[in-house]
């Protein structure tokens, strides 16, 4: 008796290993070093994210009835924990024609007519390991940027973290779950 294994063919988005790992080095020898030093410490080189984050996000999406997501970079604000360093604010978009051509314009939960509504809601908390024994307690907003916080082979000088595989790997930090600013 034989038996068939399907394969599944690689992502679209898919760039390969040696190519990741060479835009990621391109980036920590260009751009990180001064951005460290305007800061004045290491700045974020990784972020990693759940696999509940990304659920949550194209649930986002789907319910604003959007067609994607635009990826900014950002700076945390003074007082924050990750004061001056870089994140990622991530905005769904939907697809809007004006005449023949398509953009795809931001959605800006503040200005969505259920924005009151859902925001006399309690947020849901997504949980997940943070430093030492505790668990922290995260918005849907925020990932799990490096440094400082690099355990489990998020540090890219760690040749043994995770496999630089695809662009989708590369990491950002802090999204807007699919809303607006």
């Amino acid at each position: 008796m034989q038996r068939y294994v399907t394969v599944k063919p690689l992502p679209f988005f898919y760039v390969g290993k040696q190519l990741s790992a060479d835009r990621i080095s391109r980036f920590k020898n260009q751009k990180h070093n001064l951005l460290s030093q305007s800061l004045g410490r290491p700045d974020t080189r990784s972020i990693w994210y759940s696999k509940e984050h990304f659920v949550k996000l194209v649930e986002e999406i789907e319910f604003a009835g959007g067609d994607g997501i635009r990826v900014s970079f950002g700076m945390y604000e003074e007082g924050h924990e990750f004061a001056g360093q870089l994140c990622l604010l991530f905005n769904s978009t939907r697809e809007e024609t004006v005449g023949t051509t398509v953009t795809h314009k931001d959605v800006v939960l503040e200005n969505e007519p259920d924005f009151i509504d859902r925001s006399s809601l309690p947020r849901e908390i997504i949980l997940f390991p943070g430093d030492g024994t505790t668990v922290d307690i995260r918005d849907f907003n925020l990932g799990s940027p490096c440094p400082p916080r690099c355990e489990g082979g998020g540090d890219p000088d760690d040749d043994g973290g995770g496999d630089p595989g695809g662009e989708g790997g590369e990491g950002g930090e802090g999204g807007e779950g699919g809303g607006g600013n």
